[in-house]
């Protein structure tokens, strides 16, 4: 499996970019974990976390389990989530790390304009399905 790449960047004064590309392997869950605590201990006024996964080519289940375990960091620190994706693929894995991790305050997105009116709101990820589902019907 060819290598993954991180690249975080803080917007200050609330908000810190993930972008996430290459191939996650099973290794990426305590890497990731430590550097998205470091980069948060560095900005502690963080409200806003966007984490663009499209450029992820391929990811294994220790991966997975990883994201999940960023996600709970996130949730337990109240940081409002965004998750970037451009491919089925990727919207389930945020959809299912979200899922799991039992985070209202996250989100999965395919326009960072979609992401940007989700930061801007007050709306929790199941309002917002339920809202979508009853406009549908």
């Amino acid at each position: 499996m060819a290598q993954h790449r991180f690249h975080f960047t803080t917007t200050p004064p609330d908000r810190v970019t993930i972008e996430i590309g290459g191939a996650l392997g099973d290794l990426i869950a305590e890497e990731l974990t430590t550097r998205t605590v470091d980069t948060l201990a560095n900005q502690a006024g963080t409200r806003l976390v966007l984490i663009d996964i499209r450029g992820l080519t391929d990811f294994t289940v220790m991966a997975r389990v990883g994201l999940g375990t960023c996600q709970k960091l996130l949730r337990r620190r109240q940081i409002r989530t965004a998750w970037l994706v451009s491919t089925p693929r990727q919207h389930g894995l945020a959809t299912l790390v979200a899922h799991n991790a039992a985070d209202d305050g996250a989100g999965v997105f395919q326009t960072l304009a979609q992401a940007e009116a989700w930061f801007a709101s007050s709306e929790g990820r199941l309002e917002g399905i339920m809202a979508r589902a009853k406009r549908l019907t």
